[in-house]
């Protein structure tokens, strides 16, 4: 299947899943959110095939993709343990993505201009802050992967200065808006807001469009890159 009708195909699945939340979840919303990843990291196969590149950097996003699947999986059940395993399986999407993200040569946003990487860290405190009453015992690991899913946007913002710029930007914006998913996630798991179709709806709409942002920017980074050496 071509790449492009496999983007289209994810974009399908992830309005009717969206529209799915939006009146209740059911089995539709479960079966529509297990296809969403297969879709996504079929394009990146399709992508990487096509343009020749099997390039590490891009093996690792698609390990990272492969954990996002395990994680939708895993919290589409119910409990605690699908929960804690969901999240689990998430950290280590977050951290094949800051090992893909550091792969690529060069000199860095965050690292030339380190007053950027503030607003990230003012928001990780604010966001611990919000949750720190309903987390309880889990303290410590909403601490740890916050904490790596901030450098994971950060590692994300990094690349802006050393791939061309308008990719940069579009991997740089899905990661923040993988960030702003997750901290609606824990805002409603563990702080004010309570879990509601309309919530429901955000965090999936930023989620689907956050993986789309990263995974076709990161690879057509890549495939420039290799593009621009060949030459």
């Amino acid at each position: 299947m071509p790449a492009r009708a496999l983007l289209i195909a994810y974009a399908v699945v992830g309005v009717a899943n969206v529209a799915s939340e939006a009146v209740g979840p059911t089995t539709f919303t479960t079966v529509t959110k297990a296809l969403l990843m297969p879709l996504l990291l079929a394009w990146l196969v399709v992508r990487m095939r096509q343009s020749g590149s099997y390039d590490r950097a891009l093996i690792w996003l698609a390990v990272g993709l492969v954990f996002a699947w395990f994680g939708d999986l895993l919290l589409s059940g119910d409990g605690d343990l699908f929960f804690m395993g969901g999240i689990a399986a998430f950290l280590v999407m977050q951290v094949c993505f800051i090992v893909a993200f550091t792969r690529v040569p060069g000199p860095g946003l965050v690292r030339a201009w380190k007053v950027a990487a503030l607003p990230y860290v003012a928001f990780w405190v604010l966001m611990n802050v919000l949750v720190s009453g309903g987390v309880g015992d889990l303290r410590i690991p909403v601490l740890v992967y916050s904490a790596v899913l901030v450098t994971m946007a950060l590692a994300g913002l990094d690349l802006v200065i050393r791939v061309p710029q308008r990719l940069g930007w579009r991997v740089a914006i899905g990661a923040g808006l993988f960030v702003a998913s997750d901290a609606l996630i824990a805002l409603t798991a563990f702080g004010p807001l309570s879990e509601t179709n309309a919530t429901s709806v955000v965090i999936m709409s930023t989620y689907i469009l956050a993986q789309a942002l990263i995974v076709t920017g990161f690879a057509d980074c890549i495939t420039a890159r290799r593009s621009a050496e060949a030459h």
